[in-house]
C-alpha cells in the first residue's frame, strides 16, 4: 500500500505505510534526535570556511539503563537502527553533493541538552562531490533541508526528545 509519493527535483519515491510506520517505531523506541553542525575548511591565511554539514542522529538506550557499556550489543542495535533511518533520509538521486555515513565509533555520548542520557550517535556528512574545499552552496542546503523534512516526517526531534 502506498502512503505517499515524494517528489524532489527529478526524484520521485513511493513510500509505503509499512515502511513509514516501521521507521516511526524506530524513532519512538530509540528517542531519535538530530543536530546539524558545520563542516569547516581551514584557510591558508587563517580563519575557516563552511564547506558542508554534519547531520548527527542520536538514539538513546532504553529507559532505566544507567551505565551502558560502550560498544555493547544494545549500542550496536541502536546504531543499526540509526543506519536504517540515515539510509532512508539520504537523497536517492545523484547530485553535486555527496553523503557519507560515518562508521560506528563504539562510544556512549552524553549531552547536557538531553539530560546526559546515554546516546549512540551516527554522523552523516553532506559535502561537495568534487572540490571539497568550496563553500556551501544551494545543493548542500537543499539536501540538508530534505533530510530534516524526512526526519520530521518520521517523528525525529531537533536536539532534545520530548514525550508527546
Amino acid at each position: 500500500m502506498e502512503a505517499s509519493r515524494e517528489t524532489r527535483g527529478q526524484e520521485s519515491v513511493a513510500v509505503s505505510v509499512e515502511e513509514l510506520e516501521r521507521l516511526k517505531g524506530i524513532v519512538r523506541q530509540r528517542r531519535v534526535v538530530w543536530e546539524v553542525w558545520p563542516v569547516t575548511f581551514v584557510l591558508r591565511g587563517g580563519g575557516t570556511m563552511k564547506v558542508g554539514y554534519e547531520l548527527l542522529l542520536s538514539g538513546a538506550h532504553e529507559h532505566g539503563w544507567e551505565r551502558p557499556n560502550p560498544g555493547c550489543d544494545k549500542c550496536r542495535a541502536i546504531f543499526r537502527d540509526l543506519q536504517e533511518v540515515a539510509r532512508w533520509i539520504i537523497p536517492k538521486v545523484e547530485r553535486a553533493s555527496q553523503y557519507e555515513i560515518e562508521v560506528f565509533d563504539q562510544a556512549i555520548h552524553y549531552a547536557p541538552e538531553r539530560g546526559n542520557r546515554p546516546d549512540v550517535s551516527l554522523s552523516i556528512k553532506i559535502l561537495h562531490r568534487q572540490q571539497l574545499e568550496r563553500p556551501v552552496d544551494e545543493c548542500e542546503v537543499l539536501c540538508l533541508d530534505e533530510m530534516k523534512a524526512k526526519l520530521s516526517q518520521i517523528g525525529a526531534q531537533h536536539r532534545q526528545w520530548k514525550e508527546t
